[in-house]
Order: structure tokens, then C-alpha cells, then sequence
């Protein structure tokens, strides 16, 4: 299959027959075996590179092939050597006897050729072919597969191979070449690229497609042995739209199979019920719990530091894997030119403020065929007898700043989000275009990449990243709201950007606030599978929807999620956190929907990160009686209209319904306590000179707080020498752990990142330097 490609003044056809392909220009015509990677690197802006490796001498062939590995993008870079993505199959000459040149070029030992991290680079070592090395950190990936490929020539000049590549020119339009996203050994039914008119439908089926998923084929609605007992079609004359129960619930069923069900204790009198109950935590029977403070190798976590160091860097990547994907590396970001817009003054709630619109502006130039250009914008407003103090301020997603009326007692700012003008609230053909496709050049996702609610969290993180320049703003003390599927993007904001101070998710529901393995409510499938809302999160997550085990209903695949809401907000320790629920007012459109038993157990559950990391978690007091009947959860929720702020992670129920206003008070009253108040600054650029040999003490960090509160609560949160040395929480000093085993080492220096807090605000992370005597 010929296709023709223009590179700027020069022609270049892809032939990709597979066996082998070939890449010919006017300056060259060569067969040349194609390694596929996904180093993301920006050079020129080319965001997605392609190591291409001839075999110049099918003798030399085990040589050429270690050198495929060990030769970075970098490295060819450095010698005006470029080479582009394509979606061809993957050979390479090697012998299957040639064991130990199959070690060589595959070994796990080594570290990822493109970040670096030498425990990520992952190969699947079973028997069939292709095998897959990945890096989990940065996403390097290599196929390789084991079959010589037929029709290479026995010599290829080097020299010319070299001379044809350096001659491309570096500057390339992606919609150039097709997609890089292929299913080994399958032919998509799906165009290379996404165009204007792909619909939600198409869109989410190509990642199934990518997946190798095929949804079942469901029975009638009103014929299907699985539907809830006690639910009935809200239309009678139409059994296939949704169904409702007797307190009102909406009841539908995904396109996964799963039903919504509303387990209560008044069983068949309450909502639709389902023979297997909630699986939520606390719950008989339910899913295997998934511990917070234990790791993936079974050991438990004791310290903070395990905390920081090991577990909670599980935990963020699965929840990127799993839940909500990656953000794509910092080397593909495009630049952002700010720009502020004019003053304009006003009083509103009896304070006086200025406003001004804040835009950045995102460079295109990686990839000007964008269809849609993303924009950054907030509309800042701060008080006006504050102007040039530096305010704390809350970021709210929205366009209206009616926010102000709770931040403005309060002396603070707040911020108004604009954040359809970054990525829309839509699937289909938007996901190859805004932020998302700009970054992607205009592809289809990839399992991993990342969903709206993503795409969201970075345009508030650039945010900040602009207020850390603006006087009038103080970016230690930034929060984030946002209700409902805004919700859910504030819960991944505050948990993939640790600058967020405080975070108020609203009713954030399924894949926000509330349990995804719990059967309540929405849940996962519906999420995924609906074409209104799969945009949301990472494709990865189609994985989890459908039948654990062919032709059983329950349980449901679910059960293998790794990671689930608990895990999602201990990302966010020890900062302050607000989740809320409201009532089903009116009924079906109220907060039922949403599970308000689960968000509340998400503070609940996770809370035992907060306390290991030395602050009050969710506190709710003993005696409290929780709410019960045929519309409630079974074990039900605290009471209603009454706010539990006594530890640093809060929960208020209200009787409103589906809306944020009735928490707001009691957010900002929560979030005061710890933003009037200056943050701990430890002092930068420390360095501490200890001896090799003859003692274990070296030195005490320094630290300051502006409001002269007591410091302490030091913890160690990373750098190389953790495990080599200790940190007293109430002092400061570093010590040595193991003094004898620190004699036997040969580093001169380490370097360990510490932090401090007041007991109302935690400092910003900051390096300390250990420089090694050795005498």
C-alpha cells in the first residue's frame, strides 16, 4: 500500500508492506527495519521520534541490533539525524538460539534509555511474539518481535543510509504521516486520523478497538434476567430509555451490562435493588480491600517517608494508568505567553475589588493544523484595598466570579476558570484537537494519554504557574472548587499538583468523589461507556468494565481496579480537603446519583494517610447518629446540615440537592484556618558536610515562618539519600541511620528534600545538599 507524503519541498512515500518498508525520498531508496518508540522528546518540535536502525550487514546483524538499543534519540539528534513515527510492524534480524544476545538487547536490568529510571523498564518475557519493554515513568516503548524479515539486502552503505536521513527536514506536519496507534496483527476499520466529523461514537470505539475490547450484546432492557427487581421503564412505551423506582431514582443500564442500583435497608420498599448488594467498603460481601499503607510487594508502610518515597509514587502512577491518564511529559508542552487584560473595578457583597482577565496564549507552532486553538484564561478578582499585597486565591471553574460572595470576607481572591476555551466538555473529534490533540498532533488517544478531566487539572496548574509571577496573588495558598464532573476535575487537580493548598470537589459522584467498586449509583461503566462522558478519563479504563468471568454477571471486572476514590484522595495528604452530598431533590435529579454514602467514606477511608503523615484526617464523633431509610445507602451518611471541619479533611451533607452553594461557608471557614496564616519557608540551598567515619550526626536544616508559629512535623520526602538518613520530626537534625554501613560507601554527596509545617500550612519542598568527608 503506496501513500504519499509531503515534507515540506521534499517527497517522501511510505511503502508499509510490512516485509520490510521502506522509505524512499529523491535522496535515497532504501529497505529499512523500523523500530517504533514513544520517546517524547522536543527538538525542533518534533514531539514523537522514531530510532530507525539499517542493517547495513546482515553478517554484523546481532551488532547492528545491540546498537539499536543503546543509541539514544538524543544521541542521533546531536548528529542532525531525525526519523519519524509510523505504524509498521516491528522486526529485527535475531536468532531465537541466540540466547544470550537476546539478554543483552532485552535486559530488564538496564535503565530506560530515554528517562533514566532504572527500575521501569518493563518487558513482558513470555514465549510469544512480539515482546514489549515499557517504561512506566516517562512511557519509552520498544517491540520487538523475533522473525528476520525477508527481502533485506545482504549490504547497505552506511554512509548512504546517514546521507538520506540527515537530508528529511526536521520541521514535519504530524498530519503527515498516519496514526502511530495500531493493534499488532489487526487492520483497523477506522481512518489513520481523526477528522472533524469523527463522532463521540466513533472516537470511543476506536479505543476499544485499540483495546481489543468487544461490548457484549445485551438482551432487551425489559428481557434482561440482571435487571433490578423493584425498577420499571420511566416510559412505559419505551423499555430501552430509563428506568426509575419508587423513590425516584434514575435507573439505567450501561452499555457494559451493569445496572444502577440503589441498595437500602428497607430492601424492596426503597430503591432498585440488586441481589449482590453495594460491594462497597464496610460492606458484606465486598471487592478485596485495597490498603493504602501497604505496598504493591506486600510490605507495610510505617513512616512518612515510606509514604512519600515509595507508596505514594504507586499509587499516583496507577491512579495515571488506571484512572485518569497521563500528562504528557514536560518536554511536550507548548510554550505560554501571558497576557493581562485591563482593570476593571467594581464592589460586589460589600467589598471592592479589581478584576482583570488573565490569557495565555499557547504556542501552536508544534503542530499549526490544529483545528481548534486552547487557550488558558481566568478571570482574576481580588480586593481592591489589597492591591500589590499578595492574597490567597481560590480557582473555581466557571466564567461568573459568584464566588466572590464567599472568598470576599474572607480577604481573599478568586479566580474564574474559562476552561471550555482549553479543552471542551466533549468527545468525538474535539479529543484530536484543543489541548489534547494539539499535544498529540492530531491523533487518537492512546489507552494511557490523558481525558478531559486531566486536560483540565494542567490548564489550572498553568494557572498557578502564572500566579507565582503576579503580586497581587499569593501562589502558596491557591485552592481549587468545582461541582460535579468539575467536581472530579478538582480531585485530580489537587491530587496530580501538590501546590493546591485546599480543593472543595462538589459532588464529584463516580470517578471523583465516590467509590468506582462500589454499586451505587453511577458507576464505572456507565462512566466509560457512555459517549457523554468516556472523554473524561483515560481510555485505559474500558479494561475494568464487564463480566469478571464470561456469562457471570457478578462480580463485575471492576474488582481488578487497583486503585479506587481512597487512593485518589490520599494524593492530596495532608492538605485540606472538603467533600460533600447532597439529598435526591427533586427526585432523580438530586444527589442520589452521585452516591453520598461513598464520598463520604472517601474522606473516611483515606483519612489514615493524614494521620500517618501527622494530621487530623476526617473526624466525625462517636455517638453521631447516621442517616437511614428506603433512600439511603445502607449504613447511610452523618447527619444532614451538619458540617465535620475538626480535622483537615471535612464533610458537610446538605438537604439542597445537587448544587455546591450550601458549602461553600463551610469550605472557606475549613480553608481559613489554614490560609490565614503565612506557610513555612524551609531555607534553600542548605548544605550539611558530615565525616565518612567516627560519628552519625549531620547538622540541623533551617527553617523560618513569617507569623513566628512553632515549627515541626519534619518529614523527608525524597532525594538519594533517603534510607541513608533519618530526620527527627521535632528538631530538624539529620542523622545517619546506619553508621556502619554508611562507612562503606562511596558517594561523595546526596541530596534529600525535606519539609516542615505549623500545624496549619505545609512548607514548600526544598533540596538539602550532604556533602561526604572523608576525614
Amino acid at each position: 500500500m503506496w501513500q504519499t507524503r509531503s515534507i515540506q519541498n521534499c517527497r517522501c512515500v511510505l511503502l508499509s508492506t510490512n516485509d520490510p518498508p521502506y522509505l524512499v525520498s529523491p535522496f535515497f531508496l532504501l529497505p529499512c527495519p523500523i523500530y517504533v518508540t514513544t520517546n517524547l522528546v522536543k527538538q525542533f518540535r518534533i514531539t514523537y521520534t522514531i530510532l530507525a536502525l539499517m542493517y547495513f550487514d546482515v553478517q554484523r546483524h546481532r551488532e547492528a541490533s545491540h546498537h539499536v538499543t543503546t543509541v539514544s534519540s538524543k544521541q542521533l539528534r546531536r548528529r542532525n539525524v531525525f526519523f519519524f513515527q509510523v505504524p509498521v510492524t516491528v522486526r529485527h534480524l535475531l536468532d531465537h538460539s541466540d540466547t544470550k544476545m537476546r539478554e543483552t538487547i532485552v535486559g530488564t536490568e538496564k535503565p530506560c534509555p530515554e528517562c533514566g529510571n532504572k527500575h521501569s523498564f518493563e518487558l513482558d518475557r513470555g514465549s510469544d511474539i512480539p515482546q514489549t519493554s515499557i517504561c512506566s515513568i516517562c512511557g519509552y516503548t520498544k517491540v520487538e518481535e523475533q522473525h528476520a524479515s525477508p527481502g533485506v539486502p545482504d549490504k547497505i552503505p552506511r554512509r548512504q543510509f546517514l546521507a538520506g536521513m540527515a537530508a528529511i527536514p526536521a520541521i514535519v506536519s504530524a498530519t503527515n504521516f498516519p496514526s502511530a496507534v495500531a493493534a499488532p496483527g489487526r487492520q483497523s476499520p477506522f481512518p489513520p486520523f481523526p477528522m472533524a466529523s469523527t463522532t463521540t461514537t466513533e472516537d470511543r470505539q476506536q479505543m476499544l478497538w485499540q483495546l481489543g475490547i468487544t461490548q457484549p450484546t445485551l438482551p432487551p432492557r425489559a428481557e434482561d434476567p440482571n435487571r433490578p427487581p423493584n425498577a420499571w421503564p420511566l416510559d412505559p412505551a419505551n423499555s430501552e430509555g430509563n428506568w426509575t423506582d419508587s423513590q425516584g431514582h434514575t435507573v439505567t443500564r450501561a452499555s457494559f451490562g451493569q445496572w444502577i442500583t440503589y441498595d437500602s435497608d428497607a430492601g424492596l420498599a426503597g430503591g432498585a435493588v440488586a441481589p449482590f448488594g453495594d460491594y462497597g467498603p464496610f460492606s458484606h460481601p465486598r471487592y478485596t480491600d485495597i490498603e493504602l499503607l501497604k505496598m504493591k510487594d506486600g510490605r507495610p508502610v510505617r513512616t512518612p517517608e515510606d509514604w512519600w518515597t515509595k507508596r505514594r509514587p504507586e499509587i499516583l502512577r496507577d491512579v495515571q494508568d488506571n484512572l485518569y491518564g497521563r500528562i504528557p511529559d514536560r518536554s511536550r508542552w507548548p510554550d505560554i505567553t501571558w497576557s493581562v487584560g485591563p482593570v476593571v473595578t467594581g464592589t460586589a457583597n460589600g467589598v471592592a475589588y479589581k478584576e482583570q482577565i488573565i490569557t495565555g496564549a499557547i504556542d501552536i507552532s508544534s503542530y499549526p493544523q490544529i483545528r481548534n486553538v486552547p487557550t488558558i484564561q481566568g478571570k482574576l478578582r481580588t480586593p481592591l484595598d489589597k492591591a500589590g499585597q499578595p492574597v490567597p486565591v481560590i480557582i473555581v471553574f466557571g466564567g461568573s466570579n459568584s464566588e466572590w460572595q464567599f472568598t470576599a470576607p474572607y480577604g481573599y481572591g478568586v479566580c474564574a476558570f474559562n476552561w471550555p476555551l482549553l479543552q471542551p466538555d466533549s468527545g468525538g473529534a474535539n479529543l484530536s484537537s484543543y489541548i489534547v490533540g494539539l499535544i498529540n498532533h492530531g491523533q487518537w488517544r492512546r489507552p494511557l494519554d490523558w481525558g478531559a478531566l486531566a486536560a483540565w487539572s494542567w490548564g489550572i496548574s498553568r494557572l498557578i504557574d502564572y500566579f507565582e509571577t503576579d503580586p497581587d496573588v499569593d501562589a502558596t495558598r491557591i485552592g481549587v472548587q468545582g461541582h460535579s464532573r468539575f467536581g472530579k476535575a478538582t480531585l485530580v487537580a489537587a491530587a496530580y499538583d501538590e501546590r493546591i493548598g485546599a480543593a472543595f470537589p462538589s459532588s464529584a459522584g463516580e470517578l471523583g468523589t465516590s467509590w468506582m467498586r462500589r454499586a451505587w449509583g453511577e458507576n464505572l461503566e456507565l462512566v466509560c461507556g457512555a459517549d457523554t462522558e468516556y472523554h473524561w478519563v483515560a481510555g485505559n479504563i474500558m479494561r475494568f468494565a464487564g463480566e469478571l468471568h464470561p456469562g457471570q454477571y457478578w462480580p463485575r471486572k471492576v474488582a481488578n481496579l487497583p486503585v479506587d476514590v481512597h487512593s485518589v484522595m490520599s494524593l492530596v495528604a495532608p492538605r485540606v480537603i472538603l467533600t460533600n452530598g447532597g439529598t435526591d431533590i427533586p427526585p432523580g435529579f438530586g444527589d442520589a446519583w452521585t452516591d453520598p454514602r461513598g464520598m463520604y467514606l472517601a474522606g473516611a477511608v483515606s483519612s489514615e494517610v493524614w494521620n500517618l503523615l501527622g494530621w487530623p484526617g476526617q473526624i466525625i464523633p462517636q455517638g453521631i447518629t447516621f442517616t437511614s431509610g428506603p433512600g439511603e445507602s445502607i449504613g447511610g451518611t452523618p447527619p444532614i446540615d451538619v458540617a465535620f471541619i475538626d480535622g483537615t479533611v471535612g464533610w458537610r451533607r446538605h438537604h439542597e440537592g445537587h448544587t455546591p452553594i450550601p458549602d461553600w461557608p463551610t469550605f472557606m471557614q475549613l480553608t481559613s484556618r489554614h490560609f490565614d496564616n503565612h506557610r513555612p519557608v524551609v531555607e534553600p540551598g542548605q548544605r550539611l558536610t558530615v565525616r565518612r567515619q567516627g560519628t552519625h550526626m549531620v547538622g540541623r536544616v533551617r527553617a523560618t515562618d513569617a507569623d513566628g508559629d512553632q515549627l515541626g512535623n519534619w518529614q523527608i520526602t525524597g532525594g538519594t539519600g533517603v534510607g541513608r538518613f533519618v530526620i527527627d520530626p521535632g528538631t530538624g537534625e539529620i542523622t545517619i541511620a546506619n553508621p556502619r554501613a554508611f562507612e562503606q560507601e562511596r558517594e561523595d554527596s546526596f541530596t534529600l528534600t525535606v519539609v516542615v509545617d505549623d500545624r496549619k500550612l505545609t512548607s514548600k519542598p526544598e533540596v538539602v545538599k550532604i556533602q561526604i568527608e572523608n576525614r
